[in-house]
């Protein structure tokens, strides 16, 4: 009785070590004004670890202050580095960046308008299984290979009520 109650609570563990990550990396897009992303750049490091998730919540650029992490947009794509320099002109204001890998500054200045968010969690690695995931082999591995034991149990069990039965 304990071995089976120790070997639930153990899956019930496994489970939510497992899905927690994929759920706080898919959250963010369902409420409004923040996102989470996968990082590929050692720019961060070792804040925030190569293959990290993370989740980048709505800040007015207003609010910035100097050492926040921001997300801003660099083009095409979004980079997340730390406010060194807050810096007003003219009535206006704008943004040094810096990697914390990085030994110099970035080479750009940021602008309010090209601020998407600050940063508000890290979950180090966990990306790795998120881009795994999207293989074809982490389809497999995610979403067949635990189909197929969910049904070999559900068969276990139907087999072993109907030799009940009959006993």
């Amino acid at each position: 009785m304990v071995r089976k109650i120790v070997k639930e609570v153990v899956s019930v563990i496994l489970v939510i070590a497992l899905l927690a990550p994929a759920i706080i990396y898919v959250a963010p897009f369902l409420v409004g004004g923040s996102f989470s992303s996968v990082v590929m750049s050692g720019s961060m490091e070792p804040t925030i670890p190569v293959g990290s998730i993370v989740v980048v919540r709505k800040i007015s650029p207003e609010d910035v202050k100097v050492g926040d992490v921001i997300a801003f947009s660099t083009g095409e794509s979004k980079t997340l580095h730390r406010v060194i320099d807050k810096v007003a002109e003219g009535g206006s204001f704008y943004f040094r960046t810096k990697g914390d890998a990085n030994e110099d500054p970035d080479p750009w200045i940021v602008k309010p308008e090209d601020v998407s968010g600050a940063l508000l969690l890290t979950i180090p690695y966990y990306g790795y299984l998120i881009y795994f995931a999207r293989t074809p082999l982490g389809l497999v591995l995610f979403i067949l290979v635990p189909a197929i034991i969910l049904i070999a149990n559900e068969v276990r069990n139907i087999l072993k009520c109907r030799k009940g039965v009959k006993g």
